[in-house]
């Protein structure tokens, strides 16, 4: 025969609310939007400079970000590997130097 104590009916659901509690506070602090509470990787919203991306060449700068995700399309229709950023100058569309010419004169084609 088991015999169950009183102690252990209270115990159980006192730890049990208390993990609950737990891991609602590490949620909160890991989801918070203070500055320095989180270890949550922030995205930095800042325009970077048009050369600070390495070996991407850039092609073309436009001002909107759709105009910038258009030309990405078009030129990955065609099987150059692209990607917008912003940039101080606007958005900018970059590809890999061995595509350059391939994309600028998709780009001034059209």
């Amino acid at each position: 025969m088991v015999s169950v104590f009183a102690e252990e009916y209270f115990l159980f659901p006192v730890v049990a609310i208390a993990l609950a509690g737990v891991m609602v506070l590490l949620c909160r602090w890991a989801f918070s939007k203070a500055k320095g509470g989180s270890l949550v990787r922030r995205v930095d919203q800042t325009p970077a400079e048009p050369d600070s991306f390495g070996l991407l060449t850039d092609i073309r700068t436009v001002q909107s970000y759709n105009e910038a995700r258009v030309l990405v399309a078009r030129l990955k229709t065609f099987g150059i590997k692209a990607t917008a950023a912003r940039t101080t100058t606007g958005w900018t569309v970059y590809v890999w130097p061995h595509d350059e010419p391939a994309a600028r004169g998709l780009l001034d084609a059209s």
